[in-house]
């Protein structure tokens, strides 16, 4: 008889033909209820979503979608495009002048401008610490630069094999009603022993 102790005093399990799936059948119903409900008043809602402010900015500073601080910088495909993509500067960047660097880079390739942005030296290394990490780079040094200013260095495999670094040092930063940031903006392949 269900229910009864046996002659130790333990009740039995119940007979396997009263376990009911019901519960978990009314859950589902629910689900597929309440999914159904939430479909049909988004087919109901006719309302848009309008695009109003620019999207936030990781740096702080927008980037340049067509710097041309870089031009003639890719040849021959090199440097690779998961590296070229460390190639930017925020919007309002002014191009100063190229450096001759005589090729340092491991490779043969090391190119150097000088550049000058209306923002201060804190926002300007920001953007580059915020945009660089967000595209792969790796930062692995930062401090005073030996000729001054602040520095910011990084590093990155590129799909050539070799590994690339990217170096930037804001040099000055004018009075803060004003302020202008000079800086230097390097790309070169790393030595192995870098």
């Amino acid at each position: 008889m269900p229910g009864s102790v046996d002659d130790r005093g333990v009740l039995p399990p119940p007979p396997s033909n009263t376990v009911s799936i019901l519960p978990a059948l009314a859950v589902l119903v629910i689900a597929v209820v309440t999914l159904g409900i939430f479909g049909l008043i988004n087919l109901i809602d006719t309302s848009t979503t309008t695009i109003g402010a620019p999207v936030d900015v990781v740096g702080g500073l927008p980037v340049d979608t067509h710097p041309t601080v870089f031009t003639g910088w890719v040849v021959d495909g090199s440097p690779p495009s998961n590296i070229t993509t460390g190639m930017i500067v925020p919007v309002g960047t002014t191009y100063l002048t190229g450096v001759a660097v005589g090729g340092g880079g491991a490779g043969g390739y090391d190119r150097e401008v000088r550049l000058s942005i209306n923002a201060p030296r804190a926002q300007l290394l920001g953007f580059y610490h915020a945009e660089l990490q967000a595209d792969g780079w790796n930062q692995f040094s930062s401090g005073h630069a030996q000729a001054g200013g602040a520095e910011l260095l990084f590093l990155k495999a590129g799909s050539d094999g070799w590994y690339w670094e990217i170096g930037v040092v804001a040099t000055s930063t004018g009075p803060a009603r004003s302020p202008t940031t000079r800086f230097t903006y390097r790309l070169y392949q790393a030595s192995d022993d870098d």
